[in-house]
C-alpha cells in the first residue's frame, strides 16, 4: 500500500496523519516532541523512531511511503530542518522529506486546499494565506521579544504588566493583582517578580497566566476588558493586510488557536471587528487539523497536485 505521511511537531507532542493515495485515513499516532529548540536531539531521534516504527507496522516497506510533510515548531533554526531530515534518511525513509512551516500545514487543514486565511493565536500569534494563483502571505509570527500580538504570551504579560501598576497605585479598580496572587501561589509582588524572570523562564510561563483574563472578565474588571480589546484589535490588524494582498476580502478565514478556541470573549471580539472591517470575508471552522494539512500537502505534491508560489509579508 502507497502512502503519504503529515507530521505536525508542536511543543509537546507530535501528531502524525497517514494518507493513502485516495487521500483516506490509515492510520493516526502521536509521539513527543520535534522541537528542536527546545528538546535534545536524543529526545526528538526517539520521537523519530516511535513514529517510524508505527509505520513500519502499518507495511514492512518503508518505500511506500511516497512523502513526508512536515510541520515543527522551531523550524526557522537551519540546523532543525537538516537534522530531522538526516534522521529521518538513516532511519530508512527514501523518499521525498518536505519541511514547512505550522502556519502553512494549519491552513491546508483548515479548507482541505492551499485557499483561504487562517488568523492563529495560541502562545503566539500568525496570520498566513494563500490565494487561488499560489501567492502567499503571511503577518506576524516574528516571536515574544518583537511580536506574538494579541496571543496568549501577550495577554499573559499584559496581565503582568497591570498586576505591578496596581501594586504600584498607578491602576486602580482592578482584581487583576489578586488574581496573579491566587494563580502563582504568592503573596508578594516580589514573588512575580521572580516567577516572571526565573532562570528556567520559556514564553510558555507568561501564557500560562492567560485564563485569568477570564475569571476577571466575569469581575467586569475594567482592565481585563481594556486587555482583551487591545488583543482583539491587534489579531484583526494582522489580517486586514493579508486579506487586501491576496484580494480575499470575500474569501473564508478560520479562527485557530486556544485563544481563538476556548476564549470566547475574545474570539466574539475578533468576529465583531472582522465583520465591520471586511463584511464579505466568511468565517469558517478549520476541517482538519494541522497533522492531517501536512499530509493533504504531502499527497498534492506526490500527484503533482501541489502548487508553490513565491511568499511576501
Amino acid at each position: 500500500m502507497e502512502y503519504v505521511v503529515g507530521w505536525d511537531g508542536g511543543g509537546t507532542k507530535t501528531l502524525m496523519k497517514v494518507l493513502d493515495m485516495d487521500g483516506n485515513t490509515v492510520l493516526c499516532a502521536k509521539a513527543g516532541s520535534l522541537n528542536y529548540n527546545s528538546n535534545p536531539k536524543e529526545e526528538i531521534r526517539k520521537t523519530i523512531n516511535t513514529l517510524i516504527a508505527k509505520l513500519q507496522n502499518l507495511s514492512e516497506e518503508l518505500s511506500d511511503c511516497k512523502g513526508i510533510f512536515i510541520s515543527a515548531a522551531g523550524i526557522s533554526n537551519k540546523e532543525a530542518a537538516s537534522f530531522l531530515t538526516s534522521s529521518l534518511e538513516q532511519s530508512g525513509i527514501q523518499c521525498e522529506i518536505s519541511i514547512v512551516g505550522d502556519h502553512e500545514a494549519a491552513l491546508y487543514g483548515a479548507f482541505g486546499k492551499p485557499e483561504g486565511i487562517i488568523l492563529i493565536s495560541g502562545t503566539g500569534s500568525i496570520c498566513f494565506g494563500m490565494n487561488q494563483n499560489g501567492l502567499k502571505i503571511r503577518t506576524g509570527g516574528y516571536g515574544h521579544l518583537i511580536d506574538d500580538e494579541g496571543s496568549g504570551y501577550a495577554i499573559g504579560r499584559d496581565i503582568l504588566s497591570t498586576a505591578v501598576q496596581i501594586y504600584d497605585q498607578r491602576v486602580k479598580n482592578s482584581n487583576l493583582l489578586d488574581l496573579v496572587y491566587e494563580a502563582l501561589g504568592v503573596q508578594s509582588v516580589e514573588e512575580i517578580i521572580q516567577y516572571a524572570y526565573q532562570s528556567n523562564w520559556n514564553k510558555a510561563c507568561i501564557a500560562s497566566l492567560s485564563p485569568i483574563i477570564i475569571k476577571a472578565l466575569k469581575m467586569n474588571d475594567p482592565c481585563a476588558k481594556a486587555i482583551c480589546e487591545k488583543a482583539s484589535n491587534e489579531l484583526v490588524k494582522l489580517v486586514l493586510p493579508v486579506a487586501k494582498k491576496l484580494t480575499l476580502k470575500e474569501g473564508k478565514i478560520a479562527l485557530l488557536g486556544g485563544i481563538l478556541t476556548h476564549y470566547e470573549p475574545i474570539k466574539n471580539m475578533v468576529v465583531e471587528r472582522l465583520a465591520n472591517e471586511l463584511p464579505d470575508l466568511k468565517i469558517v471552522e478549520p476541517m482538519y487539523d494541522s497533522a492531517t494539512g501536512a499530509a493533504i500537502i504531502a499527497r498534492h505534491h506526490y500527484l503533482k497536485e501541489y502548487k508553490g508560489g513565491s511568499c511576501h509579508g
